[in-house]
């Protein structure tokens, strides 16, 4: 099914939807399904690795349908982070491309502020994509509705398109609408995504020496770096590949502390951080692009030349340990303690 074709059956059917029972409704079904497969198709090769996703509601009727479009290395889920959505209109035909925010974290956090929060984060947002802003020119969007979760969906907006039904337009400019959101979405990503000001991180400054000396482009590929090794989704898949022993020293939180340590181990994202690119998709195998390193190893892979070289760390532990006549390291974690 085309983009076309799935937007605009949404917007003619769905509200004479909602006014029977919710529970095996073929709409419910075909938000999460078609319409999902339908922007999975349009995409093409651009959604190399992003998770796409349908709602129509989750026990009865939403206010306002979706089709989400979620890269994980900044979220896998609506309630957080920043992503690309069709949002439809609660009761005219029409629906909204929109670089939007996750609102239930920000509202868990911010309560009674929340809304003006998602207003600041949408004008940040808005500054960091000032070269996207001639395509995705829409800079507010109406949804129809008072009531919460969509008054959070129009402050979090920052840039997009909006399609009515009578005036749709062709497929490709409907595909070509959606790669420019996301480029801008990972765009967003590389510039600092919603990080106030990513460039004086105490972390970067730790692992990439004075912020004087560090351009702004290797901060950024750095902050992208570390972003995706804490993608939950990655980290987990590397964990159960991988184990929970650590690649470069050996050590074994749960033997070194017992069932307090058991199952810990952090996932380090090999890729080397200058072959980041902006607007770019990010491609990884778990078994060539992960590793499993313990904290100590983590954070000193960082400090080295080429963070994505496991040999030359475990060479220096070598080294080291050598030196101390064996007495550093994993195997003698008592006597580092």
């Amino acid at each position: 099914m085309d983009l076309n074709d799935a937007l605009a059956r949404v917007m003619r059917e769905y509200r004479t939807a909602t006014s029977n029972p919710f529970g095996g409704h073929t709409m419910g079904g075909f938000l999460r399904a078609q319409a999902r497969d339908a922007v999975r198709y349009a995409l093409g090769s651009t959604g190399r690795g992003l998770i796409i996703e349908g709602s129509a509601g989750a026990g009865n009727w939403a206010t306002v349908p979706w089709v989400s479009i979620f890269d994980p290395a900044v979220t896998d889920t609506a309630t957080r982070g920043y992503y690309v959505v069709y949002l439809f209109h609660s009761s005219e035909p029409l629906v909204h491309l929109s670089l939007n925010q996750g609102t239930t974290r920000t509202r868990e956090e911010f309560g009674a502020q929340a809304r003006q929060v998602l207003a600041d984060r949408a004008a940040l947002m808005r500054r960091r994509l000032p070269d996207f802003a001639d395509v995705l020119s829409v800079r507010t969007i109406d949804l129809g509705s008072p009531k919460r979760l969509p008054a959070d969906y129009v402050a979090g907006h920052a840039l997009g398109r909006t399609y009515e039904l009578d005036a749709l337009p062709a497929e490709a400019e409907l595909r070509g609408d959606l790669d420019v959101a996301i480029r801008a979405y990972r765009a967003l990503t590389f510039r600092g995504g919603l990080d106030a000001a990513p460039e004086l991180s105490g972390e970067v400054q730790d692992e990439l020496g004075s912020p004087d000396l560090a351009s702004l482009v290797e901060i950024r590929r750095y902050k992208l770096h570390r972003r995706i090794e804490r993608n939950p989704q990655a980290s987990k898949a590397a964990k159960r590949l991988h184990g929970k022993r650590c690649q470069t020293c050996d050590l074994d939180f749960g033997e070194a502390y017992g069932p307090l340590g058991a199952g810990f181990i952090e996932a380090h994202h090999l890729k080397p951080v200058a072959s980041l690119e902006e607007g770019a998709p990010v491609e990884y195998e778990l078994a060539t692009d992960f590793a499993v390193l313990c904290s100590n190893c983590h954070r000193m892979i960082h400090r080295t030349a080429e963070p994505s070289d496991l040999e030359e760390l475990r060479a220096i532990i070598r080294a080291q340990r050598q030196g101390h006549g064996g007495k550093i390291g994993s195997r003698v974690v008592e006597e580092a303690l």
